[in-house]
């Protein structure tokens, strides 16, 4: 097999309409690539707390958890951690003084997997028509109150951060003033993601391959947003999903259907099962 390991995306990718659900075909092509020997790794945005109701329990042939857009390596058999990249609180600092000259809500997900958010960010959050119910169910339970800086919460472990809602003009703008104090990936929908520097999908996949023996070249990646370009543009078969916004796309070596069609399914059987 000319692929030894998958890095596989689940929202937008895996994950089919339903967001707790492979999309049809998926389990199965992935289990038969890890029969001829592919290691497959889930490689996600979510954290811990947050996984589909589809890796309740990890399916057996999910060696691998790569969380929260790479801070965070996991070997889901025995909940040993292998890697982690949390914020500093400069860090920290510089995010919210640029969300708050930027005017949106900006979530802080922890080593625990809680959201802290600002209570007139979460307001904003679940009144707006912008973010998806599946979202507003997330923060309902894992949401919790930031009631001091946000520097104050480096003691947590602070995996990830969400900035939503962020207008088209703040943009830019936005991602000046954090450059240097996080890995900041534009998700589409005026959702920016943010890791610490050193994190993300494509360091947490270049660690894990290297601890398993590999190399980049070794992998192939599919994954559908801005959090997955950097990867899929460096792996060794990048594949964006017909659903991808076109910078992804253009990111990957090449496209697959949508993941409403498939799309992730047909991947695998392609180039893994058949190539």
């Amino acid at each position: 097999m000319r692929y030894k390991l998958l890095a596989l995306d689940l929202d937008g990718t895996a994950l089919g309409s339903d967001p707790d659900a492979f999309a049809p075909g998926l389990a199965e092509a992935a289990a038969a690539a890890a029969e001829r020997g592919c290691i497959v790794a889930a490689a996600t945005g979510r954290p811990a707390g947050c996984l589909p109701a589809a890796l309740d329990p990890v399916p057996a042939w999910m060696q691998w958890l790569v969380l929260d857009d790479g801070a965070e390596v996991i070997d889901p058999r025995t909940g040993a951690r292998l890697w982690r990249r949390a914020f500093g609180a400069d860090s920290l600092a510089r995010v919210e003084q640029a969300a708050r000259r930027g005017g949106f809500p900006v979530e802080y997900i922890d080593g625990d997997s809680w959201y802290h958010v600002a209570p007139a960010g979460r307001r904003m959050l679940e009144s707006s028509p912008d973010v998806t119910p599946f979202h507003k169910g997330v923060l309902a339970r894992r949401g919790r109150p930031l009631e001091g800086p946000a520097a104050g919460l480096a003691c947590r472990d602070i995996l990830k951060i969400n900035a939503l809602l962020v207008p088209g003009p703040a943009r830019d703008a936005f991602f000046a003033e954090v450059e240097g104090a996080a890995l900041a990936m534009d998700c589409g929908g005026g959702a920016i993601e943010l890791t610490a520097p050193g994190a993300g999908k494509l360091a947490a996949v270049t660690f894990l391959a290297g601890r398993l023996g590999l190399t980049l070249q070794d992998v192939m990646a599919i994954g559908d947003s801005g959090n997955d370009a950097a990867l899929l543009a460096a792996a060794g078969l990048g594949v964006a999903m017909g659903n991808a916004p076109a910078h992804v796309q253009q990111a990957a070596r090449a496209v697959t259907g949508r993941n409403t069609e498939g799309g992730a399914t047909q991947a695998i059987r392609r180039w893994l099962l058949e190539g």
